[in-house]
């Protein structure tokens, strides 16, 4: 009778050991949240074809979603519902190895610091969700722009905790504007006005034949693409005209810092015009340089002389330009004084 109690107890304790284990090994494990509070600040990209455009810090993901999240662009379309695989192509782009510095001393050493991708036009960050839009390789003779309605894409997050979409972004490019400052309309392709205006200018400046002062009025900016002398040519011409069209010698503008004027390389003076060496685009990052106004988003060059005042004081006379330059080629930038020409003496 003892022994067969004794049995009893080892067998429920047994079962209870089983049921036991059984429960643990049922247990589910922890999983990834995936809430609703994954909330992007844009859902309209309205990039400039010609030039990269990155939308970054753009993702807000609140405490009910887990992370890391992995970010996907799915179901690309154009406004009317039909797929298209434009957005699956690669393209050539320049991607940065190593880090821009405005120190480098040749073409040489700027390019052994970049290196040549194949990436799609429009493109996500797998884990930030941010989006690269490519748009160097791209212009308006295979991508829709405005004012077309463009493209509609969804975004697919997943984490261990499953998967949810994100829909209908826009994707809306606006038509190339080679250089800025520029107004050509990003819409209707239409160039408004045809030149631009310089950005600083001295208030010492006058005009050489009256001793008016001159205004930023007084001197217009065009930008031209030249015919190139050989393939793969990439230079940068500046010119002075006065207001007969004939060119005024750059070395007038005697004080000017020509070897740091650009990030240029073989600066040299032919047929009254200053011609550089470069590489595209200008400026080649959105980082401040010794070569950029105080944003880093334009370049900056100043032309400078020297000249007493009306009382025999020694004065800075000068202007100043904020420009970018996004398409590669032989481009000069001409200062015209279509009025009256700057006294120098």
């Amino acid at each position: 009778m003892k022994l067969t109690s004794a049995i009893r107890r080892v067998v429920l304790c047994g079962l209870g050991l089983f049921v036991l284990a059984s429960c643990k090994k049922n247990i589910p494990s922890d999983q990834d949240s995936l809430g609703e509070d994954v909330v992007y600040n844009t859902n309209i990209f309205e990039p400039l074809l010609g030039r990269n455009s990155f939308f970054n810090n753009i993702v807000n993901i609140g405490q009910n979603t887990s992370q890391p999240l992995t970010f996907k662009i799915v179901n690309v379309r154009d406004i009317d519902g039909q797929p298209t695989t434009l957005f699956n192509d690669k393209f050539p782009v320049k991607i940065w190895k190593e880090t821009y510095t405005g120190y480098e001393k040749s073409i040489e050493e700027i390019e052994s610091k970049r290196k040549t991708e194949y990436r799609p036009l429009l493109e996500i960050m797998e884990k930030s969700g941010n989006i690269n839009f490519w748009g160097q390789s791209a212009n308006s003779n295979f991508v829709k722009t405005q004012p077309d309605s463009g493209y509609v894409f969804d975004v697919e997050l997943t984490n261990t905790g499953g998967r949810r979409y994100l829909r209908n972004f826009r994707l809306k490019p606006l038509r190339e504007r080679p250089y800025e400052p520029s107004f050509k309309d990003p819409i209707t392709g239409l160039q408004v006005f045809p030149y631009a205006f310089v950005s600083k200018m001295s208030g010492n400046m006058r005009s050489d034949r009256t001793n008016s002062v001159l205004f930023y009025s007084d001197i217009h900016v065009y930008f031209n693409k030249l015919e190139s002398k050989s393939p793969g040519s990439k230079t940068l011409t500046i010119s002075f005209l006065d207001s007969l069209n004939h060119t005024i010698d750059p070395k007038k503008f005697a004080a000017t810092d020509w070897e740091h004027l650009v990030h240029g390389f073989n600066h040299r003076f032919e047929n009254n015009k200053v011609v550089y060496d470069v590489a595209y685009p200008i400026p080649l990052t959105n980082q401040m340089t010794a070569y950029t106004d105080e944003t880093g988003l334009y370049a900056y060059m100043q032309f400078k002389f020297l000249r007493k005042g009306d009382f025999g004081i020694v004065e800075d006379n000068y202007f100043g330009l904020d420009f970018g330059i996004y398409e590669e080629g032989d481009w000069e930038i001409q200062f015209r004084f279509p009025n009256e020409s700057p006294k120098f003496d």
